[in-house]
């Protein structure tokens, strides 16, 4: 089986656009690995084979690419590796956008989502252009919490990029 990207944006509820690369059915699976040891792997591929190209429009701008709470978990961070990906266009800026919430989000309902925020803590310059990037957006509501948190600090999100999105 061909693994194809086709780009699609979705624009959350306070204006944030998401640019991602596949359907989260095409790539469901492969995103079930981000906690184990191959997942490392997985997504550094997954970043260079969808994302890379993406990125290539934005060489040489003052913008900065920004992992979405890029803890390490099982051995490394799935948004940094999606970060590491593209860092050669983009440049990454890790371990700034933090969840003081440790709460795990994968498979929990909305109202879980919702009742628990994930907190961020921010340590990132001021005045900085920023893209937000996750592996999945689904309610969006994690985007949109991040986002908040950097404007609040006088940083501006120009917009998010996920590999998949769970709307179909």
């Amino acid at each position: 089986m061909l693994l194809t990207s086709t780009l699609s944006t979705r624009v959350l509820d306070d204006g944030l656009e998401v640019y991602s690369f596949y359907k989260y059915s095409e790539i469901s699976k492969l995103l079930h690995t981000k906690h184990t040891f191959i997942g490392a792997k997985i997504f550094l591929q997954l970043g260079r084979h969808a994302v890379l190209p993406f990125a290539k429009a934005f060489e040489n701008q003052d913008i900065y690419i920004l992992p979405i709470d890029d803890h390490v978990r099982s051995g490394y961070s799935h948004s940094a590796i999606l970060a590491r990906s593209i860092s050669r266009y983009i440049k990454p800026v890790y371990g700034a956008l933090r969840a003081k919430n440790t709460i795990r989000y994968s498979g929990q309902k909305l109202s879980v989502r919702q009742k628990n925020k994930r907190d961020f803590k921010l340590t990132c310059r001021a005045n900085t252009d920023v893209v937000l990037i996750d592996d999945i957006v689904t309610t969006g509501n994690t985007l949109m919490e991040a986002r908040q948190c950097c404007e609040k600090t006088n940083i501006n999100v120009l917009f998010a990029i996920t590999l998949a999105d769970a709307r179909e």
